[in-house]
């Protein structure tokens, strides 16, 4: 198999039922790149047969590597496992329950061909419940009005960046700091961009949201402004 040049990074979590309709949802949208691409599956200390299920798909397809954690380390940790075993120049991350369309990634591409840096999926017409809704507008009006990134949806999980942002954004993922990644890659002068993304309900399992995480979220911001406070 050719080295890729496109890696799909997916972190995921007690996520089996969703795991067949992803794996085929990603691969057709990766076959029209043009790349030669790669899909690494972050299981994060799934015990509902996720990693069984992984090793299945890696002895069937070459393409697709699965990586584990042994315990349940975090998202972060899980985008910090894929942005180091990654081989792509360009990078994309995508959550596990489908709830993004993946059909997005040739337009996000297109725009990191184009010089852009990292796009990042816009939920433009979001599926979920009005209070996570409610929720998610205010954390991003945080971070468009009162810190200038120039998103509408900065804690989308679909991204797309080149391989210098990743290897940039790889010393700040600690914490639950994912939720920031297109924070700190605009404050390092990287170029962001955004992507209009279908969002659908999700199919299987459950939801993490609860209001203590945007709590967590909140500390986790002060303390990513504190350290690209200490770069500067």
């Amino acid at each position: 198999m050719d080295a890729p040049t496109l890696s799909l990074i997916v972190p995921l979590h007690n996520e089996l039922p969703n795991l067949p309709r992803l794996l085929d949802a990603c691969i057709a949208v990766l076959e029209r790149t043009g790349e030669s691409w790669e899909i690494l599956l972050i299981d994060d200390g799934s015990d509902d047969g996720s990693w069984v299920f992984v090793q299945q798909v890696m002895a069937a397809d070459e393409r697709v590597r699965g990586l584990r954690h042994p315990q349940r380390l975090g998202k972060t940790l899980a985008y910090a496992t894929g942005f180091r075993a990654a081989q792509g120049h360009y990078l994309f991350t995508i959550d596990a329950d489908l709830q993004e369309d993946p059909s997005a990634i040739p337009a996000m591409l297109a725009l990191l061909r184009q010089g852009v840096d990292m796009v990042v999926g816009w939920r433009k017409v979001r599926r979920d419940s009005p209070l996570k809704v409610l929720a998610s507008w205010v954390f991003n009006a945080v971070l468009r009005w009162g810190l200038r990134l120039p998103l509408h949806d900065a804690n989308c999980g679909f991204k797309g960046m080149r391989r210098a942002v990743a290897d940039a954004l790889l010393p700040y993922l600690e914490r639950d700091f994912h939720r920031y990644l297109p924070l700190i890659a605009h404050r390092l002068g990287f170029r962001v961009a955004e992507v209009v993304v279908a969002h659908r309900p999700r199919l299987y399992g459950r939801s993490h949201y609860g209001l203590q995480r945007y709590g967590r979220a909140l500390h986790d911001l002060w303390a990513v402004l504190r350290r690209l406070r200490k770069r500067d």
